[in-house]
């Protein structure tokens, strides 16, 4: 039966946000807040109490506009609960922004499962949740005795709004090291721990797994997915093929659908993820929205110029990689980001500068890629024009797009409403605009690239 309403929780690092959407996947409804981040002790974890009373109220208020009769959960892949037999929290949920202790990444690497077996590294911070696991079971024996249940972050939050506990692939193969990406079972490490028998039962993503009481929608709660994989799974159900998605937000992640993942190279950044359909699929990343953010120094992307980035480059002012630690697409480069040449005078060229920068980033992980085909910029970047017109400018010989989707992750997400027990994608086309190459940057990334490696 074709849902009337669909409401979307969508859990991100900074903000959560909750969107109603119809049987066509217009939005008609959206509110935002932000997600909380407790400081520790133990460490720094996610609460997710006031998202989960907010999610309520929201509801039923989109409900009364639009009965709902599917809710679906996104969050980021980078989360996980650990339940005791009473289904209460034997530890919090690690945020990812956590520093793992020196010791604890040392004693974890020796036993981290082959990079061909998971197709990812260990990733900075506590990205990696098998690291975060390690650390856990390690750091606080006595609370990790005490797990019997192991929930990813979205299925925590179905879970917490009235969902049975599950687990699912996409957070499982989010570049996780619990995940044999090929063998599609946990992974070696996972098992010879004796993680694996903790998670929840696997669930598909479109799942149903309970139901939201009181509404006059049916309320099915969908086991959820990992926010970026809903975002390519939007433009899966588009019908398009050959093409790289790049899901723009805090990191700028890439989707390449013709990549092998056994070609990846896991020191640039590059890894597989996990659709929901439990295909590996070609990543790539770096931490776009973060680094755009420090470049900037609070000047928002309508004050940056084509004429401007012109300029600085002109007079030899370039950033160079990486202002966060980790590296992206190039190696070796974490926390060694600098301003060379003049620094940049007001808004208009702290703007510029950053733009330009995120673009030549961007084109090195479509380098790592490998990709070919045409570019698909979703999220917060696609409304950068000069990011846009500078990536396109830096990928000659391929088509650069933007999508009109006001939230792409979200309506992603939304398309699992629309999914019934087979799995059969529905048909929903995605509006694409053609950006333009900007003009006169030629030999620019061929200058940056030559100092970007170089040492400071």
């Amino acid at each position: 039966m074709t849902p009337r309403g669909i409401a979307v929780v969508d859990v991100g690092s900074t903000n959560t946000k909750f969107l109603l959407f119809d049987a066509d996947l217009t939005l008609l409804a959206e509110e935002k807040l932000p997600s909380v981040q407790n400081p520790g002790p133990p460490y720094t974890w996610l609460d997710p109490a006031p998202t989960i009373a907010r999610a309520r109220e929201v509801i039923g208020d989109f409900d009364a506009r639009l009965p709902v009769d599917a809710i679906v959960p996104s969050a980021h892949g980078s989360g996980l609960a650990l339940l005791d037999a009473r289904g209460a929290p034997a530890l919090p949920v690690m945020a990812y922004w956590s520093q793992v202790p020196e010791a604890v990444r040392a004693a974890y690497l020796p036993l981290a499962p082959p990079v061909d077996e998971v197709i990812c590294p260990v990733n900075p911070m506590a990205l990696t949740l098998a690291l975060q696991l390690y650390w856990q079971e390690t750091a606080f024996p006595d609370a990790f005795a005490r797990v019997s249940t192991i929930l990813p972050w979205a299925q925590y939050i179905a879970h917490l709004l009235g969902g049975r506990a599950v687990a699912e692939v996409t957070a499982l193969g989010a570049q996780t090291q619990l995940w044999d990406v090929r063998g599609g079972r946990f992974s070696s490490l996972a098992r010879a721990r004796g993680w694996d028998v903790r998670f929840a039962p696997l669930a598909r993503a479109w799942d149903v797994v309970g139901a939201m009481p009181g509404l006059r929608g049916r309320g099915e709660i969908r086991a959820g997915v990992h926010d970026s994989n809903a975002n390519y799974l939007r433009y899966l159900a588009d019908g398009r093929q050959g093409f790289t998605l790049l899901s723009t937000g805090t990191w700028i992640i890439g989707f390449d659908t013709g990549t092998d993942v056994a070609l990846l190279d896991p020191a640039r950044d590059t890894a597989s993820n996990t659709d929901v359909f439990g295909r590996p699929v070609a990543s790539g990343r770096f931490l776009g929205g973060g680094e755009i953010a420090a470049l900037s120094g609070g000047a928002p992307a309508a004050a940056a110029s084509v004429a401007t980035a012109r300029t600085l480059a002109a007079r030899g002012t370039l950033a160079l990689p990486s202002f966060s630690d980790t590296g992206g697409p190039l190696p070796g480069t974490g926390g060694r980001g600098r301003i060379v040449g003049p620094a940049p005078q007001d808004a208009g060229e702290r703007a510029s500068l950053a733009a330009t920068y995120t673009a030549l980033m961007t084109a090195e992980v479509l380098d790592a890629l490998r990709s070919t085909g045409d570019v698909i910029v979703d999220g917060p970047f696609a409304d950068n024009p000069v990011f846009c017109a500078l990536l396109a400018a830096f990928r000659p010989g391929q088509r650069v797009h933007v999508s009109t989707l006001a939230e792409g992750t979200a309506a992603g997400a939304a398309v699992l409403g629309l999914m019934g027990p087979d799995g059969a994608l529905p048909h929903r086309p995605v509006a694409l605009a053609r950006v333009t190459p900007a003009p006169g940057v030629e030999g620019l990334r061929a200058r940056w690239q030559a100092l970007a490696l170089s040492p400071p």
